[in-house]
């Protein structure tokens, strides 16, 4: 390896990487990796020391189960709770013109259940994957204040319980993007 004066200087740009070790959440089986930081994360870090936001990818065969078959966004980290500071989505799909998922219940982001009284972020139908054809608009949700659950994980489910239905002879298929802001926060 060269001696690290010897690389030219250069200004640096938001989207610019620095390598470096990323450490698992507390008391989690997870071991250190290997990956790469953009500047803009660093910088974010810089402003809002405990703030951090996971991008997540839903499925296709997941959306068709939500209902019955919550998909985990974020573990649960013994001795802390979450709090949500914002969810950003965005679906897209790869049905046929007319294919769209029948959905009866919203969206929901949970750490606990879908109490009135719990923190969560709710998603009108509207702007749940449609499985058809394209990509939908993004989505910002903001949470709503309640309480919360130590050691509780995030959730994606239907306040319903309830999956997505398909009319006869449609084929939706979709997959959803789930950007969501939080800090956790050690119980005392």
């Amino acid at each position: 390896m060269a001696n690290t004066l010897s690389y030219p200087k250069a200004a640096a740009k938001k989207d610019d990487l620095i390598l470096g070790t990323s450490m698992p959440l507390p008391n989690t089986n997870e071991d250190p990796r290997t990956v790469n930081f953009s500047i803009s994360q660093i910088n974010g870090l810089a402003n809002s020391p405990d703030i951090a936001t996971a991008v997540f990818t839903v499925t296709d065969a997941q959306i068709k189960t939500l209902g019955t078959v919550p998909v985990e966004i974020l573990p649960g980290v013994s001795g802390y709770s979450y709090q949500i500071l914002g969810v950003a989505t965005i679906a897209s799909g790869s049905g046929g013109p007319g294919d769209s998922y029948n959905w009866t219940g919203d969206g929901v982001f949970y750490g606990q259940g879908f109490a009135s009284t719990q923190h969560r972020v709710e998603i009108p139908n509207i702007n749940l994957p449609s499985g058809g054809i394209g990509v939908g608009e993004a989505y910002i949700a903001t949470p709503t204040a309640g309480t919360w659950r130590v050691d509780g994980g995030v959730n994606l489910s239907t306040t319903s319980g309830a999956n997505p239905t398909t009319l006869p002879g449609q084929n939706p298929n979709a997959t959803w993007t789930i950007n969501i802001t939080y800090r956790l926060i050690k119980a005392s």
